[in-house]
């Protein structure tokens, strides 16, 4: 089964469902970058009205993947006694096979990821279609904050340091007020790779979030 048969299958169980969703990854990134680049896995925001957890977990044992909860502390790299408890947040539920490594995965993320309630509302009217009807979508604003998040927690990630860099260079017009407001509210800033590519409005939003980590920080 190849990348857009899985994704089809997948937005199929979706819409059979009672949840809320939304494309993120890789595969939406490339919609706004300024060339595609390829992924082996399909990520979506999922929100139930009880038990988001519970039915991102048998959604993808619909597809015979093993689910792995992703926390908090595995996302921010600590505390390293937080990791081995597995007692944060729930942060995405990880499908994979279980003895093959480059399949196909699918990934969900949970509401308890910081940037996760304005990214699933604005998708809900930005539906791209990708040939099987038109599906919600993370907006680019928002793909560009979960980029920043990531690299937030682990500076040295390519394929979002790439993304952020084909996106700027893909000369789209940005709400900018909305991308500073939430790397304000998030305490975002930008990967030093980035600071000669970024708008202004960004670079600015950036230092000031920095300077005000600093203070925090004593």
């Amino acid at each position: 089964m190849n990348l857009i048969e899985f994704f089809k299958d997948v937005v199929k169980v979706l819409e059979k469902s009672d949840v809320a969703y939304a494309l993120a990854g890789g595969l939406v990134a490339s919609m706004y970058r300024e060339n595609e680049r390829t992924t082996n896995d399909l990520d979506f925001l999922i929100m139930a009205e009880k038990g988001t957890q519970q039915a991102a977990t048998a959604i993808i044992k619909k597809f015979k993947l093993v689910p792995h909860v992703v926390r908090s502390a595995d996302v921010e790299g600590g505390p390293l006694f937080a990791i081995k408890k597995k007692n944060t947040k729930p942060y995405i539920v990880a499908g994979r096979a279980k003895k093959d490594e480059h399949s196909l995965g699918l990934d969900f993320i949970l509401p308890s990821m910081p940037w996760f309630d304005e990214a699933i509302e604005r998708a809900q009217y930005n539906r791209i279609d990708f040939g099987f009807g038109p599906i919600p979508s993370l907006t680019k604003e928002d793909v560009i904050i979960s980029k920043f998040y990531s690299l937030k927690n682990d500076p040295t990630r390519f394929n979002d340091l790439d993304d952020l860099k084909s996106i700027m260079q893909a000369g789209h017009e940005i709400d900018m007020p909305y991308i500073c407001g939430q790397m304000q509210k998030l305490q975002l800033v930008v990967p030093d790779t980035l600071k000669g590519i970024v708008p202004k409005a960004i670079l600015m939003t950036s230092k000031r979030v920095a300077k005000e980590l600093r203070r925090l920080q004593g």
